[in-house]
């Protein structure tokens, strides 16, 4: 049985340092030598930071997802999560990435969207870009987090090792969020909105998954007519990036993480002020994520937004 975020969050620093290894070790499901190799590079790592490392990473587990606001990565768990990672992607591919650079080089307000599979999807482009050489791109991405994020302790660990942007669901896909009224909904909407701009202004990249909550089949559902607002910030510039391969990692309504062969894939950047219609740039974000999925993650018919 997983310990609660409560009991977690309590552990004294000592007895942290014991258990962190062998805890996040046992949520993968490797062979025996890979899963004695994995915990074994947590030891080290854990023996090679301070009681400070430590005892920050439990106050920012105890804080994550507490309002709506951004959550700046740990540093200590963002180096427990990357080596997690990297053992569970044995194969990968990432291609586009001249386009990546080109549209990070380019300056000004950006953000990248892409479909969602899984919890883990931000861990693994944060990963996959490292492996790639690109750990100062995956540094200055924040994504755009729900509720559910936070509510696991697994989940809220990896959310700690990432730079998140707390915000509210959609009502369309809500299911695990406080009750909140329409008015409510809206000024907590355009808060994130504000934030965002604000942060792109700061160097910052923002991450969207525009389809509001994970694929059930794997295929590109439609985006949420929601997500335009994020795509009306002015100035915008719009990198597409299609994701496979996570859902095999971590799978809905499974508590533990399987290594599998996984791609990133970037396309060419937009502005959506160049899209015609009040739903045409949420639509062209679609089209264009759409394209580079895999045969057997393309969607079934050709709906490219909801309410």
């Amino acid at each position: 049985m997983m310990p609660s975020i409560e009991v977690i969050g309590a552990i004294p620093v000592s007895t942290a340092r014991d258990l962190l290894p062998g805890w996040v070790a046992s949520h993968a499901t490797l062979e025996p030598e890979e899963s004695v190799a994995l915990e074994g590079q947590l030891v080290a790592l854990v023996a090679s930071v301070d009681d400070d490392a430590i005892a920050g990473l439990l106050a920012a587990f105890r804080d994550a997802g507490s309002e709506y606001r951004l959550f700046p990565a740990d540093p200590f768990a963002r180096s427990v999560t990357r080596i997690y990672m990297k053992a569970l992607t044995p194969s990968r591919m990432v291609t586009g990435l001249e386009r990546l650079d080109a549209f990070v080089a380019g300056g000004g307000r950006r953000m990248v969207v892409c479909n969602h599979l899984s919890y883990t999807d931000t861990q693994i482009t944060d990963s996959l870009l490292c492996l790639e050489g690109r750990s100062p791109i995956a540094d200055r991405l924040i994504a755009i987090a729900g509720p559910k994020v936070y509510t696991d302790a697994w989940r809220r660990l990896a959310a700690i090792s990432l730079n998140t942007r707390k915000t509210a669901q959609s009502s369309a896909v809500a299911t695990e969020q406080e009750a909140l009224d329409a008015r409510a909904l809206a000024t907590v909407a355009f808060e994130t909105m504000e934030d965002c701009a604000r942060l792109m202004d700061d160097g910052s990249i923002i991450l969207l998954y525009p389809e509001g909550t994970r694929s059930r089949t794997g295929r590109l559902q439609p985006f949420l007519r929601a997500a335009g607002r994020y795509l009306r910030i002015e100035g915008l510039r719009v990198l597409p990036m299609a994701q496979s391969g996570t859902d095999r990692i971590y799978p809905i309504d499974d508590p533990l993480m399987h290594p599998a062969t996984v791609s990133l894939a970037f396309g060419e950047p937009f502005s959506p002020a160049d899209c015609p219609g009040r739903h045409g740039a949420v639509e062209e974000a679609w089209r264009r994520v759409a394209a580079l999925l895999p045969e057997d993650y393309q969607p079934t018919d050709t709906i490219a937004t909801r309410m």
